[in-house]
């Protein structure tokens, strides 16, 4: 019977110490996890810091960064050539007032409440709309690569703690 007693109350133990080793990964999670959102707000800082940069010096032709400068004109360009097409296949408009994009069938701007033009007439996309899906698309981006990483870090900590905590208890019951 005495060694039952050991038993339960090495497992106990062992459970007890498992929740506070388990509480304090999701600490580090959670710390990990405002670390990152900390991150994501500098990239955010750095890419608006970038946007100002670009928006004010994109004629300049002595600059050490046109090579940049041109690439990014380039690259917006492209994407507002891929959203008309889409937005032509998917019926969509650009609202004439804000720039934002009118989905088929209604009737005004969810953004300002200016009426939807028709379908056919085809309006440019406004260089602050181009900018503004250049932007959410990398934070999107960032914020997947970050979040999965956060993710596969707590999984890993919480098969450590799991893996020790029953070497432990196999090492109390069999003595090795």
């Amino acid at each position: 019977m005495a060694i039952l007693d050991d038993i339960s109350k090495t497992l106990a133990d062992k459970g007890k110490e498992a929740a506070q080793k388990a509480k304090d990964v999701a600490e580090i999670v959670q710390l990990k996890a405002q670390a990152t959102s900390e991150k994501s707000k500098v990239k955010s800082l750095y890419a608006a810091i970038g946007q100002l940069y670009y928006k004010n010096h994109r004629d300049d032709t002595d600059s050490d960064y046109q090579s940049l400068v041109n690439e990014i004109t380039e690259t917006l360009a492209k994407v507002a050539e891929l959203q008309e097409k889409a937005r032509k296949l998917d019926g969509s408009v650009i609202c004439p007032s804000c720039g934002a994009v009118i989905r088929k069938g209604n009737k005004y701007c969810g953004k300002c409440g200016t009426a939807a033009p028709e379908p056919e007439a085809e309006e440019d996309v406004t260089e602050e709309a181009e900018e503004d899906m250049a932007e959410a698309l990398e934070d999107e981006e960032a914020a997947e690569e970050d979040t999965a990483s956060v993710v596969e870090e707590a999984v890993e900590a919480a098969a450590e703690v799991a893996e020790e905590a029953a070497d432990e208890v196999k090492s109390e019951v069999y003595g090795e």
